[in-house]
């Protein structure tokens, strides 16, 4: 069932938001299974580059998709889908869902463990993300949440992120889109310093599930797509973290800015105002 508010919508209730955590996390698993019954065939894949030569879609990429949009079309057909690889499927239900099949397909491709399937929900009139489950299958771990309800990794909840002391904060990098790469030594130069170190995994989806559940302290993520980040930035939040761009953050959603920086509220803004003076003004975007 559903509740009318003030403007007369129809919006999610408790139960409503149980079943699409519900169906996020399934469609996840289901994209799962379909990627690693590819790996074994990594090598045989025809692996094409879209943009760029580190931008990679492969076989697996494009067949895990059809298996995630198959699966939620057959148990929401009035529902919208945007995925990476197939673009927008309109609908006329009011939700839409945000798929990424692979996130992370070099490090899929090479054999890497830093690699996700993402699901999430939202109400694309608002932005307001709903529920999102975000797998990494070769370490074994699904980590989930929906709005109100904390975030979970394999169903046992997370701590709340609470780290207040940025030189013992562990933080991911991004190296964002082509034309912000040229300031990411200056990124690195100002963060090194002040931090306890700096990793660059390869996907947006699993560096904030790593947030989310306390393996990273913080993401900076410059030049993201809505299906790259829009089920982890919920993850991030729902465990108590601060999500949004260097314009400032970004609650129940996610930047639409594409630049993500994500943290525990305490190390978020000493974050942002670093990052922030790297850039000359409108050079970020």
């Amino acid at each position: 069932m559903t509740a009318d508010d003030d403007r007369g919508r129809r919006t999610p209730t408790t139960a409503d938001l149980d079943d699409l955590l519900g169906l996020a996390r399934d469609a996840s698993r289901a994209g799962a299974r379909e990627a690693v019954s590819w790996r074994g065939r990594a090598h045989r894949l025809l692996v094409e580059e879209k943009a760029a030569p580190d931008d990679l879609v492969s076989q697996a990429d494009r067949s895990t998709e059809q298996v995630i949009r198959s699966f939620l079309t057959e148990r929401r057909p009035q529902d919208a889908v945007l995925g990476e690889e197939d673009g927008l499927t309109p609908g006329r239900g009011g939700l839409r869902w945000i798929v990424d099949p692979i996130d992370g397909t070099t490090n899929y491709l090479y054999g890497r463990p830093d690699w996700a399937v993402s699901v999430a929900v939202v109400d694309p009139e608002e932005g307001r993300l709903l529920a999102g489950a975000v797998a990494e299958p070769e370490l074994g771990r699904l980590t989930e949440a929906r709005a109100g309800a904390g975030t979970t990794t394999n169903d046992a909840p997370v701590a709340a992120l609470d780290r207040d002391d940025l030189t013992r904060s562990l933080v991911e990098l991004n190296l964002g889109r082509p034309g912000q790469r040229r300031w990411a030594g200056a990124v690195v130069d100002v963060l090194l310093p002040r931090v306890r170190d700096l990793r660059r995994g390869g996907s947006a989806a699993s560096a904030l599930a790593q947030v989310a559940t306390g393996r990273a302290d913080a993401l900076w993520a410059p030049g993201l797509r809505a299906w790259d980040c829009a089920a982890g930035a919920l993850l991030v939040q729902q465990a108590g973290g601060t999500v949004g761009d260097l314009a400032g953050p970004t609650p129940g959603t996610w930047p639409r800015s594409g630049d993500v920086l994500a943290a525990p509220p305490a190390l978020w803004e000493p974050l942002r105002a670093l990052v922030a003076g790297v850039f000359p003004d409108g050079d970020e975007a």
